[in-house]
């Protein structure tokens, strides 16, 4: 056929030919986003069920379930969102949807892991800086520099943030007493 890119057969445009079949991608382009989402909302009630022990505050004030309920409600926001994203996203014809690589899931589940085990060991600082530096690295930063300045400056607003402004106890080690948590 004239014009044709050699992707349709006779009868058939280019365009209706299955995109993403031949890459090995079995569970379709929806199957991790709707995963995600999944976690995120089983994330949400377990952070829910888990509040449900702790006290009210004293005097009107927020109590120690106020942020671990915004974190739920998000996690729970987030997870919608990603649904309707997912349900309402189609590939453009010829164009195969974005996959997620499974290394980048891995480094992510181990970055998290080793936060949780170092930070009462090594601090707010260290710890968090070096989870947001990766999550920077894993999201596709272009310059480790940049995602390495980030990472510092924002853990340390965090860290002035909640150890000074709200007065959450954060793990601390000589550093992050040096830098004022």
């Amino acid at each position: 056929m004239a014009g044709d890119s050699g992707r349709g057969t006779p009868g058939r445009p280019a365009a209706a030919v299955r995109v993403g079949a031949a890459d090995g991608h079995t569970g379709g382009p929806r199957t991790v986003p709707l995963g995600m989402a999944v976690l995120l909302l089983g994330a949400a009630v377990a952070i829910a069920v888990d509040v449900r022990g702790y006290r009210d505050g004293a005097g009107g004030e927020p109590g120690p379930a106020a942020i671990p309920i915004l974190v739920a409600l998000l996690c729970a926001v987030a997870a919608i969102a990603l649904v309707f994203q997912t349900l309402r996203s189609t590939a453009l014809p010829g164009q195969s949807a974005p996959s997620v690589l499974p290394v980048r899931v891995i480094a992510t589940v181990a970055a998290l892991t080793a936060a949780g085990l170092l930070l009462q060991q090594i601090g707010f600082f260290v710890t968090f800086t070096g989870l947001a530096f990766a999550a920077g690295l894993l999201a596709g930063a272009r310059r480790w520099w940049t995602s390495l300045g980030g990472a510092v400056v924002i853990t340390w607003v965090v860290m002035i943030f909640f150890g000074r402004l709200f007065a959450v106890p954060l793990p601390a080690a000589p550093i992050d007493v040096f830098l004022g948590g």
